[in-house]
């Protein structure tokens, strides 16, 4: 018997065939910021914002970010440009699974590691960017879809060399009060009493019940993590993020069992096996990772399904541009245990290219976007 064809056996007209990749460029973009801020381990005085656009045989482009930050762009884009783009061109922009697993193996044997990982992110961004787009639906929506209404908090809290406890609570009081309800500051880069005024006057200012995180920066030993977690006790912190560096697990989970307050972390981290070891270990209460770090959203859900196998909420870093906001925002709204994402109130680069009302916080939360794919348009960055 002549078997049907699957225009025949459907009943209706065959599938068109998925764009494939014919091309992909990257686009660094420079942003100067007042010299006079820090974290405890660096002062801010320029923000790079890496973009990578990839577009297909049928002139869809989508467009993706990946982590630069501390260091030129220089070496990620060359790794693009030659290690990358050759594996890409004419792949499925729809198997978007099937790319990161060839990469995934890849790393194995590669000394490019890192640069394999920020590239992954940016890559799988934009292919979903492109997914969306050309199946007319919003990224979150295309991934699963949970809830629209996103839970954001402000973020920043940085040292500013000679500002008061008070007119540091003043500023980011303000910020609270600006639709948010919730801010994350950080510590770590000054004594502790001085860390410990700046929190007091903060809370103070915030009132009792608004939501209250601080970020320690990979930048304290597990001793003076410790400490410090037990002076702010009183405080009513919600969380205390990244005190330690990310190989640090075993002292993570001392200091969130010495310390008296949960632990978040860790947002620079990357691969599923390093955030299996890390929620394994006990290490942490809110697991945090970024979508321009750790792999994008194809990587992104699974730690969030990891996450939820451990009875684990999530909550997403950013600080870079509005292509990583809207990823954080997309994700948020597809997974079912995602906590919070962060917005931060200096590193906002492109959020004009946006309409406003998509960023501002009301009632402490932000709505996902109902436009195909990310929902933002940066054709006129696209360097072809």
């Amino acid at each position: 018997m002549k078997q049907k064809t699957p225009k025949q056996a459907g009943g209706g007209k065959a599938a068109a065939p998925t764009p494939r990749i014919a091309k992909v460029a990257t686009v660094a973009l420079r942003h100067p910021i007042d010299g006079a801020l820090r974290n405890p381990l660096f002062k801010w005085s320029e923000k790079i914002t890496l973009l990578v656009f990839v577009g297909t045989e049928d002139g869809t482009i989508g467009v993706g970010e990946a982590w630069c930050a501390l260091g030129s762009p220089a070496p990620i884009e060359a790794f693009i440009k030659n290690d990358v783009e050759p594996e890409l061109i004419g792949q499925d922009v729809t198997l978007s699974e099937a790319i990161v697993k060839s990469f995934r193996r890849r790393t194995a044997l590669s000394s490019r590691k890192s640069e394999t990982d920020k590239a992954l992110s940016a890559i799988d961004i934009a292919l979903w960017d492109i997914k969306g787009k050309l199946a007319r639906m919003p990224v979150w929506r295309l991934l699963g879809g949970c809830d629209a209404r996103v839970r954001a908090y402000a973020s920043g809290g940085l040292y500013r060399d000679g500002q008061s406890p008070e007119a540091f609570a003043e500023v980011h009081a303000r910020e609270v009060r600006s639709g948010f309800g919730a801010v994350k500051i950080k510590v770590g880069g000054a004594s502790l009493p001085e860390d410990v005024a700046r929190v007091g006057a903060l809370r103070e200012a915030i009132g009792p019940d608004a939501t209250l995180m601080v970020d320690g920066v990979a930048s304290l030993s597990v001793p003076r993590a410790t400490e410090l977690a037990r002076a702010l006790v009183p405080f009513r912190i919600k969380w205390f993020e990244q005190p330690l560096v990310n190989e640090n697990i075993e002292g993570l989970a001392a200091v969130r069992r010495d310390g008296g307050l949960p632990i978040a972390g860790n947002e620079n981290e990357a691969g599923l096996d390093a955030f299996r070891r890390l929620i394994g270990s006990g290490a942490v209460d809110y697991v945090q990772f970024d979508p321009v770090v750790s792999g994008g959203f194809t990587e992104g859900r699974k730690i969030a399904a990891l996450a939820e196998a451990y009875h684990l909420p999530v909550t997403i870093h950013h600080s870079n541009s509005v292509v990583s906001m809207l990823a954080n925002v997309h994700l948020a709204a597809a997974v079912p245990n995602c906590d919070s994402i962060e917005y931060h109130m200096i590193h906002r680069q492109l959020f004009g290219e946006v309409p406003a009302d998509w960023l501002t916080a009301k009632d402490g939360h932000l709505t996902a976007p109902e436009a195909p794919g990310l929902g933002v348009d940066l054709s006129a960055y696209v360097p072809w």
